[in-house]
């Protein structure tokens, strides 16, 4: 029934607009007779899925942080049963509980959304949305059939750039008085690693010192998405190189299911998507976001998009990766893989670096710039 619901709301905008608008009150009235937890914040990850990325950060970084001693943590999941989260209580996601939690915290954490397309936020709640990248595919209010994205009452949203700053603004309908410029906190990490970490890492993935990862991040798109032709990668790249292939968490059903091979690893759960990132020497995506988080480290970047035709004309995007990402967009896999043996890799690192901080221009201390905001909101 949920799944049914969630596919008529994502696309008729009539049943959008009966939702919003006779839930959004019901809650509202609901939180009228809710009590208020000036003490209580709420997490949310990927919509549920997952303990990571910047809410996770700063979970962490309140657990030690001596100005949140006072608070208590429940983190919401759409599989609770199956999560532990030393120091907080879980939640199952859009159930009663997590919306009467949602309604009592003083405080909201997500990189996705709390309201679930609703409003029903209360004046004196202090929410923070770090959001869960920046990347070139169309979001919000700007894909076909959505009208529902409203982040007006949002307090504090995480902006790392003008790119960004202008998309939450005109299609998430979030204000400027909510911008905080300072990237995200997930990311803070990419700027601490050192060469030890990245050793360390890669002798838990069990990667040779001598062979060169590639990382292949495929994201999310209606339907099936066909794996690559493994053995052909294999046997033109030979011992030399390994690929680690991580499935978007909605899509990882049949990209890896007809190959096994030791030149193969399948990246897919890895809880820490920063420690990839880093052991990695090459990153091969498509329309991520993942592109503007890795380019960070400044190492090559390939878009491979053998659908890039229909996917800009029936999804769209907002950057044009034919003539502005670096080498264009590659629909084919030889020429892909010439590419990777025949790169200098020095140009290409600098020509990928260059590119990201084009776009990524705020990128450091994001998570103690979140924390102190945070205070400064429940202060007032």
């Amino acid at each position: 029934m949920h799944e049914k619901l969630a596919y008529a709301i994502k696309h008729y905008p009539w049943v959008q607009r009966l939702y919003r608008v006779v839930m959004s009150f019901l809650f509202q009235v609901w939180g009228m007779f809710t009590g208020f937890d000036d003490h209580l914040i709420l997490f949310s990850a990927m919509s549920g899925d997952q303990y990571a990325g910047s809410p996770r950060v700063l979970f962490e970084a309140m657990k030690k942080d001596p100005r949140f001693s006072d608070y208590h943590y429940v983190w919401a999941f759409t599989h609770p049963e199956k999560q532990t989260v030393e120091g907080a209580s879980v939640v199952k996601m859009d159930s009663a509980q997590y919306f009467k939690t949602a309604l009592r915290a003083k405080i909201w954490i997500t990189d996705v959304n709390i309201e679930r397309g609703l409003n029903f936020k209360k004046k004196k709640t202090v929410y923070l949305n770090t959001w869960h990248g920046t990347g070139p595919k169309k979001g919000g209010n700007a894909v076909a059939g959505r009208k529902d994205y409203d982040f007006s009452r949002v307090d504090i949203f995480c902006c790392d750039g003008q790119y960004t700053h202008d998309i939450f603004i005109k299609w998430f309908n979030a204000t400027d008085e909510s911008m905080l410029w300072c990237g995200r906190p997930r990311e803070d990490e990419l700027m601490a690693f050192t060469e030890s970490d990245r050793k360390k890492i890669r002798s838990e993935l069990e990667i040779p010192e001598h062979v060169k990862a590639v990382l292949y991040m495929p994201t999310w798109r209606e339907g099936q998405l066909q794996g690559l032709n493994y053995a052909a990668w294999e046997k033109k790249l030979g011992k030399d190189y390994c690929l680690l292939v991580r499935a978007h968490h909605f899509t990882k059903e049949g990209l890896l299911s007809e190959h096994s091979s030791e030149f193969v690893k399948d990246v897919s759960d890895y809880p820490d998507v920063n420690k990839l990132y880093l052991a990695a020497d090459y990153l091969i995506s498509d329309y991520s976001s993942a592109f503007f988080d890795y380019g960070l480290l400044a190492k090559p970047m390939i878009c491979f998009a053998p659908d890039y035709d229909t996917y800009k004309q029936n999804y769209g995007l907002f950057m044009d990766l034919e003539s502005e990402f670096p080498n264009g967009v590659f629909k084919n896999e030889d020429d892909v893989l010439n590419l990777i043996r025949n790169m200098n890799y020095k140009e290409e690192s600098a020509k990928c670096g260059a590119y990201c901080a084009g776009y990524v221009t705020h990128k450091e201390n994001a998570t103690q710039k979140c924390l102190n905001r945070v205070l400064e909101l429940v202060k007032k």
